[in-house]
């Protein structure tokens, strides 16, 4: 048997962030406090078994792989010690694809937030979420917009809940942030074209990493609010008007 790699505090605290402190199968928190002090419940778990039995390479010959080096962290994920024993034992083609395509998911919801900082937004779109926070929006005179471009550009890797999310807030919420744009324009020409800029050339950043509409949307809605901090939902009432506007998707 091949001696096992002893990984880095930053290592271990990398996978611990990989997962939100969580096990990824069942969801049960991998520390708890006793008497003031910290102590992990946790395992570290090869996705691709690190020593296969013959019985084991035979089930997983046609298996993609994380990684050619089976000590690679893409290849290791921590799991609460329950669900490692029975990840491991009896390993099942089943069992190994569930955890493999959680660890894939893992893996590029990292790479994009690596672009996170990457890429700025003006500190004038917190005005209008702001409003969209704050304000009374009743007051605007236009609203109930006919989100005609959605159904167009949203496709079957979108489920329907956030479909219907986005159309609500098109047509709610379209004229608002469209009059707030051109104020912003009345002060600073070509700020709304800077706005939409950024949030487009993020949405292409993130689209050379998943084709899928629904990862796409709820990652550049966290890329605004961990730019702006002010609400997730304004975010996302700002980015479905982008969808509309033709700037993502």
């Amino acid at each position: 048997m091949n001696k096992r790699k002893q990984y880095t505090e930053n290592q271990y605290i990398l996978l611990y962030n990989e997962v939100d402190g969580l096990c990824p199968i069942c969801s049960s928190p991998l520390m708890y406090e006793k008497a003031s002090k910290l102590y992990r419940r946790v395992n570290l778990a090869h996705i691709y078994p690190h020593s296969p039995t013959k019985i084991e390479k035979e089930l997983l010959s046609d298996v993609e792989q994380l990684s050619d080096n089976l000590e690679d962290i893409k290849n290791i994920i921590w799991l609460c010690p329950n669900c490692h024993e029975h990840f491991d034992k009896p390993r099942t083609l089943e069992g190994y694809n569930n955890l493999l395509n959680i660890k894939k998911r893992i893996l590029q919801e990292r790479d994009i937030k690596d672009t996170f900082y990457d890429y700025k937004i003006e500190d004038d779109i917190k005005k209008i979420l702001n409003i969209l926070t704050n304000d009374d929006v009743s007051n605007y005179t236009e609203l109930n917009y006919n989100p005609k471009v959605i159904d167009n550009k949203l496709n079957s890797t979108i489920i329907p809940l956030t479909k219907k999310r986005i159309h609500q807030h098109v047509s709610e919420y379209f004229h608002i942030i469209k009059q707030e744009l051109q104020n912003l324009d009345a002060i600073n020409p070509n700020k709304a074209t800077k706005i939409a800029t950024q949030i487009k050339s993020f949405y292409l950043e993130v689209a050379e990493k998943t084709s899928t509409q629904e990862t796409v949307y709820n990652e550049i809605i966290k890329w605004l609010h961990s730019k702006t901090n002010i609400n997730k939902d304004a975010s996302e009432i700002v980015i479905s008007y982008f969808i509309q506007n033709c700037e993502v998707f």
